[in-house]
C-alpha cells in the first residue's frame, strides 16, 4: 500500500503576510477600474473619478469584480448621482451593460456568497497581477 502525502497547510498567518491590506487593495482596484473605464461612464468627464460599486463592496466576493464596478466622477454623478439610485437609473444602466444574466448572477453572488475578506483581496491581487505582470509588488 502507499502511504498518503501528507499535506502541508499554509497559516492564516502565513497568508496574510503575502496578501495586501483591504486599504491596498483597495487602492490598486480602484486605479486599475479608472483606467480601465478613462472617463466617467455617466457624464463623460475625466476629472475627479472615483470607482462606483454597483454591489456594496462590503461584501467581499463582490468588492473586487470588476464587472460590479465602474468610473464615475466623484461628486455629480457618484456621491449626488447614481449612488442614490441604486433600483432606478443605475441598476437600468448595469443592466444594459452587463446584460440580464450577468446582472443576476452578481446579484446571487451578493445575496448568497461567503467568501472572506482574505480570499478576495488574493483575487484581486491574482487580477491585477494578470492585467499587470510588471508592476514591482509583483515580481520576486
Amino acid at each position: 500500500m502507499k502511504k498518503k502525502k501528507k499535506i502541508k497547510h499554509k497559516s492564516i498567518s502565513t497568508l496574510k503576510k503575502k496578501a495586501w491590506s483591504s486599504s491596498k487593495a483597495d487602492i490598486e482596484f480602484s486605479k486599475w477600474i479608472r483606467a480601465r473605464d478613462g472617463r466617467c461612464l455617466r457624464c463623460g468627464t475625466t476629472a475627479q473619478l472615483t470607482n462606483s460599486h454597483f454591489w456594496s463592496r462590503n461584501k467581499s466576493a463582490l468588492r473586487y469584480e470588476p464587472d460590479n464596478c465602474i468610473t464615475l466622477c466623484a461628486w455629480k454623478c457618484h456621491i449626488y448621482g447614481w449612488e442614490k439610485e441604486k433600483q432606478g437609473a443605475y441598476r437600468d444602466f448595469m443592466i444594459q451593460r452587463l446584460g440580464q444574466e450577468r446582472y443576476d448572477e452578481l446579484q446571487k453572488i451578493y445575496y448568497q456568497s461567503n467568501t472572506t475578506r482574505l480570499e478576495a483581496i488574493k483575487g484581486c491581487m491574482k487580477l491585477l497581477k494578470c492585467a499587470y505582470p510588471t508592476l514591482h509588488y509583483f515580481k520576486k
